[in-house]
């Protein structure tokens, strides 16, 4: 149930333990004025010099860090994800730039070198047919360091992400099926083995032409080395495999549609030689290889559709292959979230002195923007569903009694798109879907509508 901006704020830091109790209260009451209005400077969220002045020693208090004010959105997120059959572990990686701004601490090269700011990889635990957001899996910002060419082996904390996003997710319940997706930065064998090793699954894009071992279909005596990608490419459509795609916009290109086949296998690939010890020691890792791609592209088009995706589970059918393609088709819902983060929360706006003041920021601001999204997502899941059974009735109430419609027969569509109207989205036939800004804009004033409805019906505010 998606309540008012304190009440929600109440359950996402409620229950944080700082070590002091007054940090504690300070930190939820923090939290609530930002989710109240997420694109405001700090000042206009706080409203008071007291409270201002409080929040921004949290944010410069050097014992909190993000992984505190996160720690009871991720319980809470894992504990959904673990009453559900099957959950989506989407992650990704983005920067944040903060070149233009005075923080200097704290912070590393991004770009082309020439930037500074932070990386920040994301773990949204997501529900496969519905798509409906639970949370936060795990969060983490990292400083990216320069690739020392000596070594071998490099071990950057930005290649790292991918690791220790599958061991802090941990392992899930018995009968539950969790599924790392992720896209091809991700191609790293220490972190496809770990997910295995904890009883997890993976869909990742294949970017590494690994050497593939034989299996015990191949003939005997072989001494021909296959690789991945090659291997993936020689291998003919499968039967009635040809199904249509929209391809987004991107490049220039408009939107358009793609006709693609599938192929599939199953490989097991051998571990890097040049790894350490440690990792050598995983040993091989049997999995599904599927292929999917456009087979005559037009003429026009730049880059043809193709997904080379390593999988885990089993690939015995198309019916397998398509729902392996869909889960990798969820991971857009973490580009989504970043995109949330910035244009919604303004997250690169923010103007603090240090790298780790902004990461505490981001165990605000992080949890609201996954509440715009589950926002989202609830009208696109199920658009025709009561707005009661996902939005507090009195916010629905207070929307309805705006717009003139019967409240208990307000749609999850309706009151999205009625939220985005309170925002200034005009919904004319040629407008795209209203935007992050504009939803927030409209949030927030529904919002303070349903308070200002909360205080008259509780007494507090008598109506003269």
């Amino acid at each position: 149930m998606i309540a008012s901006a304190s009440a929600w704020a109440d359950q996402q830091w409620g229950g944080l333990d700082l070590g002091d109790e007054r940090l504690n209260r300070r930190a939820a009451e923090i939290g609530a004025r930002m989710a109240a209005d997420p694109q405001a400077s700090l000042p206009r969220q706080m409203q008071t010099q007291a409270l201002l002045a409080s929040a921004y020693r949290l944010l410069n208090h050097r014992q909190i860090t993000l992984e505190q004010l996160m720690a009871p959105h991720r319980a809470e997120t894992l504990r959904l994800a673990g009453q559900q059959a099957v959950v989506l572990l989407v992650e990704d990686t983005t920067e944040l730039d903060y070149t233009a701004h005075r923080a200097k601490a704290g912070l590393g090269p991004i770009g082309n070198g020439r930037g500074q700011g932070l990386l920040l990889h994301s773990t949204l635990a997501v529900v496969p047919d519905s798509r409906q957001v639970l949370g936060l899996a795990h969060i983490q910002a990292v400083l990216r360091v320069r690739h020392d060419k000596s070594k071998k082996w490099p071990a950057s904390p930005e290649g790292a992400v991918w690791q220790v996003s599958a061991e802090q997710t941990g392992r899930p319940p018995a009968g539950v099926t969790w599924v790392h997706v992720s896209d091809s930065g991700s191609d790293i064998y220490q972190y496809l083995a770990t997910c295995r090793a904890l009883g997890k699954h993976f869909v990742v894009r294949a970017c590494r032409n690994r050497v593939l071992l034989a299996t015990e279909s191949e003939p005997a005596g072989s001494d021909v080395v296959q690789h991945l990608l090659d291997h993936a490419r020689s291998l003919p459509p499968a039967a009635a495999s040809s199904y249509t795609i929209t391809v987004p916009a991107h490049d220039k290109q408009p939107a358009r549609q793609a006709t693609i086949v599938q192929a599939w296998t199953q490989v097991v690939v051998a571990p890097p030689v040049q790894a350490p010890a440690p990792i050598r020691a995983h040993g091989p890792l049997t999995v599904w290889l599927l292929r999917a791609w456009e087979p005559d592209p037009p003429p026009e088009v730049k880059e043809a559709v193709e997904w080379v995706l390593l999988c885990s589970l089993p690939i015995q059918d198309l019916a397998d292959a398509q729902r392996c393609i869909a889960w990798y088709s969820c991971r857009w819902l973490c580009e989504d979230y970043h995109q949330c983060l910035k244009t919604g929360c303004r997250i690169e706006k923010r103007q603090l002195d240090d790298g780790a003041d902004i990461e505490r920021l981001l165990g605000f601001l992080a949890p609201i923007a996954v509440r715009l999204l589950q926002l989202r997502q609830a009208a696109r899941r199920a658009p025709d569903e009561a707005a009661t059974t996902v939005f507090e009735p009195l916010l629905v109430q207070v929307l309805a009694q705006r717009y003139h419609l019967d409240w208990r027969a307000v749609s999850l569509e309706q009151f999205y798109r009625h939220v985005a109207m309170l925002g200034g989205y005009l919904g004319r036939r040629r407008d795209g879907p209203p935007g992050w800004r504009t939803l927030w804009h409209g949030w927030r004033y529904l919002s303070d509508l349903t308070d200002g409805a909360r205080l008259v019906a509780s007494g507090a505010l008598p109506l003269m």
